[in-house]
Parts: structure tokens; sequence; C-alpha cells
């Protein structure tokens, strides 16, 4: 019996990283074309493989197939900087021309514009509504977006080029949008005494401090564990989004023979030792000549910064 995949042709950003050999994070959702009219959905790992009947085939070009996937795949920062970057310019201008006014061509000339610095050849839009570049009811947006005059498009994105998270409006997350979790919480603080309620922070505290330090195999002294609580305490009142603040954060917790006046400039990674020279990796981190971009995304950011650190 042959597979899904060996009935149906991959379309969208699928047909894109196969066309340019792309060495890409798979995008959440995966589309094909069946050759005959049949509709399948696939879910699989946290991977959604989406069959479409033959009547949904997009036209057999780079910008067909750029529309398809913004309309069925949504949208996918990283898939789309790579394509960009492989694509010409050329190619794009002649998509975006023929339909100006189009919501997928005016967000395809947004998201190249915005990913890779470049302008197209492209006259700015005089007439025409406004469209948002996310629809927030698909993802997780600004509520008070900028109006970019030029594809007059809003863009509510949650961050810029240097660093944008994508956060879909899933069912289980819509589900916690009405659950109301903060009037729980308050609810539940307010049966017990103020004083149970500091010692049980007080204990969460030091809970957390020792944690952290296990994390690096280290036996810190009681100074170290002091002053790493004192900062927890800090959170809620001090703002530490900025790369000054947070070299100083991280310098104020470590050893003093490891303080530093950079981020990092080497590559690290969260693991563990599973056999004699054999590590099990969970995390790699971004790599260190792209650490400055990313953190400055981040912390010149005022809507993602407070977000992020719950300011």
């Amino acid at each position: 019996m042959k597979t899904q995949k060996n009935q149906s042709k991959p379309s969208g950003y699928n047909a894109l990283i196969e066309k340019f050999q792309l060495d890409v994070v798979p995008n959440w959702h995966q589309s094909f074309i069946a050759d005959i009219n049949a509709h399948r959905i696939v879910q699989t790992n946290g991977i959604t493989e989406e069959t479409y009947p033959n009547r949904y085939a997009p036209e057999d070009s780079v910008s067909g197939q750029l529309e398809f996937a913004l309309k069925y795949d949504g949208t996918n920062l990283g898939i789309l900087a790579s394509i960009f970057h492989v694509v010409k310019p050329k190619v794009l201008e002649k998509y975006i021309q023929s339909k100006p006014k189009g919501k997928y061509a005016r967000r395809l000339w947004f998201f190249y514009e915005m990913l890779t610095g470049k302008k197209l050849a492209i006259d700015d839009l005089d007439t025409g509504g406004y469209i948002d570049v996310l629809e927030s009811n698909e993802y997780y947006t600004l509520s008070k977006s900028q109006p970019i005059r030029r594809q007059r498009i809003n863009n509510n994105l949650l961050g810029d080029a240097r660093f944008c998270p994508m956060i879909r409006r899933t069912e289980t997350l819509k589900t916690y949008e009405t659950s109301d979790l903060t009037k729980k919480c308050r609810n539940i603080l307010t049966a017990y005494p103020p004083q149970l309620l500091k010692r049980a922070m007080s204990y969460l505290y030091t809970k957390e401090t020792k944690s952290s330090f296990e994390i690096e195999h280290l036996k810190p002294s009681s100074t170290r564990t002091e002053r790493f609580i004192a900062l927890l305490h800090s959170a809620e009142t001090e703002d530490f989004c900025t790369k000054a603040n947070l070299l100083e954060l991280q310098n104020r917790i470590v050893d003093e023979r490891f303080q530093d006046t950079d981020y990092r400039n080497i590559q690290n990674y969260i693991g563990e030792s599973v056999s004699w020279q054999y590590e099990k990796i969970h995390y790699i981190p971004p790599r260190p000549e792209i650490v400055p971009d990313l953190m400055a995304g981040l912390a010149c950011n005022p809507n993602l910064s407070c977000l992020l650190f719950y300011k």
C-alpha cells in the first residue's frame, strides 16, 4: 500500500523546500495535492499533514507556491527568509505587480523587505485599505499595530527581523484565554493567610535557586545563594531589558572568575551525558555570531520585552 506522500505532490512550503533543497526546520503544517478528489488530515508528533483535492493545486511557480503557503500553511518567517535568500527579486516583483492589492501579495512584499532589508522595485501603494500582516484570530499579535504606508499593511508582529516569535493561537491556548486563570489564582491566594504565603514564596525562591545551581553542577556559597534569591525578589520591580542590565545581572550571579563584559562568544548547548563520549542534546542555542542581533531585537522592542519579561 502506498503512503500518503507517494500518492500526492508536495505544495506550499514543502514544494519550495524540495525545489531549493533548503535546510530548514519543517513547518508545523505540511500540504500535499492529491491526484484524486481526496481531502485528508494526518497529525503525527506535532506535525499536521494535510492533503487537498487536485482543484486546490496552485500555479507551479515560486510565487504560486508562496501564495498557497501563506493561505494554507500559515506564516513561517524562518522558511520565508530562506526562500527569499535564493529567489530572484524579479520573480517576486512580477507577482506583486500582477496583484498589487491582493492581501497575500502585499504580505509577501512586506515580509521580503522586512526580512532581507532590501527594497523591491515597486512603487508605494497610494490607494486601498490597510490589512493586518497577521490574522489576529490565528496568531498572537500586538493590539496596537504599526501602519506601514508602502504596502498599506498594519504591522502587528511581536518583533522585527532580528527577533520575532510567532505564537499560533491554537485551540488549547484559546481555552486558556477564556479560563481566567488570574482570577482563579487570586481566589486561591485569598483563602490563605498572607504570612503563610510569604513563607511559601521564600521556600520556592530557595528551591529555585538550588535547582538553578544544580543544573550547572555547582555548590554555591551562602552569599551567592542569598544574592540569587535577592535577584529573584527584584524581578517584579527592576527593568532588566537592556544589554547593560542583563550583563550586570549575570555578573552578580556567577563566580567572579566567569564574569564578562559582553554576550557569549562560544557555542554551547544543553544536554546530558548518556554514556562514554555520548551526549544527549536537548537544546542548541543560537550561534554566537547572531546573538547580539537577537538580543537587540528582544531588548530594544518595548512591546516584546515587556511581553516576555511579564512587566
